[in-house]
């Protein structure tokens, strides 16, 4: 059991290192010359102790007429050696910063792929912590191995060193080095499994604080400061409390290092001692035994790090590679159809719609031509905005199907259905740019011209206009400058920028005073006729000049017809109607 165990972690290994190479390769160049240095270094390295162990024995050979030149060449070669550690430096930050940049994307455009259920399912620290902190791990374990590799092949020098300066001495440093090897590597399994938990608490506390921080204004008006305090003190302190299991756990396994360094020191002056009585070793050789002895345990310190960077790697890499490759968290699948542009017919049937396994959609029908106008009425949470995230397909459906000009929305591609709609939302998202770099998400290319005629049709081009920097405006993360009106017409703005033949309006309107709305309105009545638009809506008063109008209920269309029509024939809807008049 524990060797299959063993073969599968190894096997894991491989292909995350195979997975991280495809990043890491990217500064092939780079890497090149990287290796270059490193091997010139860790020759040099593993050349100057064999030199001077040489030089000692020639001294007590009493031979020192060659003393002043030895010492020059291990000056020159010391030299050399910082000069080529300098670009090594240099070139490790290049290399680093290549690979986690390349891969820091990859994860994104991957997070972007998670269907929105399963973004709903986590907290977004789980997305954040991944994608900052794991990718710096996983960056850096190629140049870790190559310069662990490095440290081996230049102690080995140190080896060779003493071996030539005393047999005894030699042995007793590797058995030594040994002993504190196998300390390490406990040490390092132990803070291993315990840092397994750290990041998945650490996930949670990121995810806690990055929503604290969003909902600051709506914490401060319900007077929750206390309230989140508390919850955030209680995220915070379980985090520290396990990092701190895991530093102390550390700091355990380091006093026992200690300990047995400090009982292997004195042990190894008595052997000296004994060496020196027999007439075994000369003082001089003591003398640099004892002090290569140290880099005798830094050879196998190299392993020791390779132990920890591999533990350090696997944790980072599994967690970023679940998401790239793996399917632990499921991906949007589009199909391969591409239309340019379609025209705007919609068709439901039999389509059903669960989330959660709570039944949202039921057997579903409707039917909505090219720029027609129609709308979806009833009461809150029967399934009105479900369905815009079924038609741009943020959410799939469970059973049925849904056409878009004639084809299954499963068959078309990802441009064929989204760069043919867009959605105005009830909380519409403005991302913390300029007021133009939020239009010039929704078309790249739009020039100022085009953004001032969407802005106009918006009812927001004055506003902007009023502000110092008009349209360079920062309006701060989620448009905290913005009122949720002005938010909801820049939203407005971008749609319309993106011309697009299917547009959503999800009560967009909702949050517009009576004037405002009046004049969105006029804007969506200049679109009838030219677009297929589809409108969901409380107030009923928006609504009534729509080519048709769908009533929903309890996850099904119950009725539809336009206005009159549905005033003489449902009561539901008549029902909904004089309500809306009352308020």
């Amino acid at each position: 059991m524990i060797k299959r165990r063993k073969n599968k972690d190894k096997s894991s290994l491989i292909l995350n290192l195979r997975r991280t190479w495809k990043y890491v390769k990217q500064s092939n160049g780079k890497l090149v010359i990287f290796v270059i240095l490193c091997l010139t270094d860790a020759i040099i390295g593993a050349i100057l102790p064999i030199f001077s162990a040489k030089i000692i024995l020639n001294i007590t050979n009493g031979v020192v007429s060659q003393l002043f030149l030895s010492a020059m060449t291990v000056l020159g070669l010391d030299i050399i050696s910082y000069i080529v550690n300098y670009f090594e430096f240099r070139l490790y930050r290049l290399i680093n910063q290549k690979t986690l940049i390349c891969m820091q994307e990859d994860l994104a455009k991957e997070i972007l792929n998670i269907k929105v259920k399963e973004i709903d399912k986590n907290t977004s620290g789980l997305f954040i912590d991944r994608l900052n902190r794991d990718t710096e791990e996983i960056a850096n374990v190629f140049v870790e191995y190559i310069t662990a590799i490095s440290s081996v092949i230049s102690n080995i020098g140190v080896l060779l060193a003493v071996f030539l300066l005393n047999k005894a001495i030699f042995v007793y440093s590797v058995i030594t080095s040994i002993c504190l090897f196998f300390v390490d590597k406990k040490r390092i399994n132990k803070q291993n499994e315990i840092f397994k938990n750290v990041r998945k608490l650490r996930e949670k506390k990121t995810g806690l604080i990055s929503e604290v921080v969003r909902g600051m204004r709506d914490v401060k008006v319900l007077n929750a400061n206390d309230t989140m305090l508390n919850q955030m003190s209680d995220k915070i302190e379980e985090t520290t409390k396990e990092q701190i299991h895991a530093l102390n756990t550390g700091t355990f396994y380091t006093y026992i290092r200690r300990n047995l360094n400090s009982l292997f020191d004195f042990i190894y002056i008595i052997l000296c001692c004994y060496l020196m009585d027999k007439s075994l070793i000369t003082i001089p050789a003591l003398v640099i035994a004892y002090n290569y002895q140290y880099k005798i345990k830094n050879l196998l310190n190299s392993f020791v790090k390779v132990i920890d960077v591999n533990k350090s790697f696997e944790l980072a890499a599994n967690r970023v590679y679940e998401i790239i490759y793996d399917n632990k968290f499921e991906k949007e699948k589009f199909g391969k159809k591409n239309i340019k542009k379609l025209t705007g017919n919609i068709i439901f049937n039999d389509v059903c719609f669960s989330y959660d396994n709570i039944p949202i959609l039921k057997n579903m029908n409707f039917e909505i031509k090219a720029n027609e106008r129609v709308a979806f009425v009833g009461k809150s949470g029967a399934g009105k905005t479900t369905i815009f995230n079924l038609i741009t397909k943020l959410y799939d459906i469970n059973d049925g199907e849904i056409l878009l000009d004639g084809t299954n929305i499963n068959n078309l591609s990802r441009s064929a259905i989204r760069d043919n709609m867009s959605i105005i939302t009830q909380s519409p998202y403005i991302f913390n740019f300029s007021i133009k770099d939020n239009l010039l998400l929704a078309k790249k290319d739009a020039t100022m011209d085009e953004i001032k005629i969407a802005c106009k049709a918006a009812c927001i081009d004055e506003y902007i206009e009023s502000l110092p920097d008009g349209y360079e405006t920062i309006v701060g993360e989620n448009g905290v400058i913005l009122s949720g009106g002005q938010k909801q017409r820049i939203a407005i703005a971008r749609a319309l920028l993106m011309k697009t033949e299917i547009i959503l309006f999800d009560e967009a309107t909702s949050a517009l005073d009576n004037e405002t709305q009046s004049k969105i309105q006029e804007a969506i009545d200049n679109l009838k006729g030219k677009y297929t638009i589809l409108i969901v809506a409380h107030r009923l008063s928006t609504v009534i000049d729509s080519d048709k109008i769908f009533v929903v209920d309890d996850g099904r269309i119950i009725a539809s017809g336009t206005h009159s029509e549905l005033l003489k024939s449902c009561n539901f809807y008549k029902k909904l109607y004089s309500k809306d008049l009352l308020k």
